[in-house]
């Protein structure tokens, strides 16, 4: 029982050091964190960046699209409500093409390339398809079902999530005009 009276202040000086250093650690990792750690999948946060080839091999990358308004819809050519809303997409592309940034992110690992270049042709789609071979982007935005509709604003920030669908162009038309924040998308 004497030695522990005897290295009592050393043990206890050890454990300070120990708790000084663990406590500097944790503050400095607080500080420090990952930026992406920013970026989050929900209405009101800024939309995680990513980067995907498009089926001509051409790179998009989100954060270029800075100062427009963007809608990203995650599909696969095997998803019946997906089928159903791309004529929509398509025929509001037509019309917004030069005010708001359509991205179709497909799920290529669930799908394959040459079903996603075939129902591209057949639907006459002009809108850049972009393959997520890796499922990377899915799983960065949280995907849990197709299809999935991020509508997000000039700002980057995320302002509504529809999971599910098929939407219809009306719909739609709703929510682009909400991201455009400036009056009826139809009358362009």
């Amino acid at each position: 029982m004497n030695i522990f009276k005897k290295y009592q202040l050393q043990v206890s000086i050890i454990i300070v050091i120990l708790a000084i250093i663990w406590i500097g650690l944790s503050t400095y990792r607080s500080f420090h964190r990952d930026s992406s750690i920013l970026y989050s999948p929900q209405v009101g946060f800024l939309a995680p960046d990513f980067e995907l080839k498009d089926l001509q091999g051409n790179s998009h990358k989100l954060s270029s699209y800075s100062g427009k308004p963007i809608m990203i819809n995650f599909w696969a050519s095997w998803c019946k409500p997906c089928q159903v809303e791309m004529p929509a997409m398509q025929n509001l592309f037509q019309e917004h093409d030069s005010d708001i940034v359509f991205l179709a992110v497909n799920s290529t690992k669930q799908d394959s390339i040459s079903a996603v270049s075939e129902f591209v042709i057949r639907n006459q789609l002009d809108f850049p398809v972009l393959l997520d071979i890796e499922n990377t982007v899915d799983s960065l935005y949280r995907i849990q079902a197709l299809p999935t509709t991020y509508f997000i604003n000039s700002k980057g920030i995320i302002q509504e999530i529809i999971i599910g669908g098929p939407m219809s162009e009306t719909l739609l038309k709703i929510r682009l005009q909400n991201i455009l924040g400036d009056g009826d998308v139809s009358n362009n």
